[in-house]
């Protein structure tokens, strides 16, 4: 949904004030709606050039010459072009943090963690607000506003969204723990080249370590063999050696 239409949608109701249509959508849509004056005047500036809506005097006051946003007929009509289309598309996220961690490579690993527990935090405390925000909302019996009801509804599809950021962030924290505990090979050619230099590095060590290990076991052998020759040696009648076995 673009803001344009939610404004349009809003002055179908009613005509507003400048400063009155920003709190009406995040009333109406919740705040992920929030809007500042800069953003409202460009949109608003855009729709009056289109034809959309127009100034005119507040018929509230006589003595009241600030001017209010009204809908216009092209602006209805296209209102209604927008709502009777369905919304059949999904849009797919674009994680910053996500592109941070496809680029990160296996030098920045450790910090891409890190950012991982930050954004964690960031949805926790988000979250938080949202459920208290969500609490906060009058729920009148018998009298049920319908507003309400469906500010409710805004609210918890952010929460519900912010639920699966979460289970999705420890999964990714989970995921990045085993790429620093493994040899992997990297896309770029430098981490390649890291990761082919540290696989050789751990065979050369562990080509060492057996060197050293055999040599160690030969050494410790070395007396035993030689007294084992000097008993099996023996003179012959000649006088040379003789040895046995």
């Amino acid at each position: 949904m673009s803001a344009r239409h939610a404004l349009l949608g809003l002055l179908l109701d009613r005509d507003s004030y400048p400063y009155e249509l920003a709190d009406r959508l995040a009333s109406r849509l919740g705040p992920a709606w929030n809007m500042n004056s800069g953003q409202l005047s460009q949109i608003c500036r855009s729709l009056e050039r289109d034809d959309m809506i127009e100034r005119v005097e507040s018929a509230g006051n006589p003595h009241d010459r600030r001017q209010v946003f009204r809908i216009k007929p092209n602006g209805a009509e296209d209102f209604e072009r927008w709502f009777s289309r369905a919304d059949v598309s999904v849009p797919r996220a674009r994680r910053p943090l996500m592109a941070k961690l496809a680029l990160a490579g296996p030098d920045r690993l450790q910090t891409a963690k890190e950012q991982i527990d930050a954004h964690e935090c960031a949805c926790a405390m988000r979250l938080n607000e949202l459920q208290i925000e969500h609490s906060g909302i009058p729920n009148e019996v018998p009298f049920v506003r319908a507003d309400h009801v469906l500010l409710r509804l805004s609210l918890r599809a952010d929460i519900i969204q912010l639920e699966g950021e979460l289970r999705w962030v420890e999964e990714a924290r989970q995921m990045i723990s085993w790429l620093l505990e493994q040899e992997v090979m990297w896309p770029s050619a430098r981490g390649r080249r890291d990761a082919a230099s540290e696989a050789a590095r751990r065979a050369r060590q562990e080509l060492f370590g057996r060197m050293a290990a055999k040599a160690s076991r030969s050494t410790t052998r070395a007396p035993e063999d030689l007294g084992a020759t000097r008993k099996s040696t023996t003179r012959t009648p000649n006088g040379s050696s003789d040895v046995k076995g």
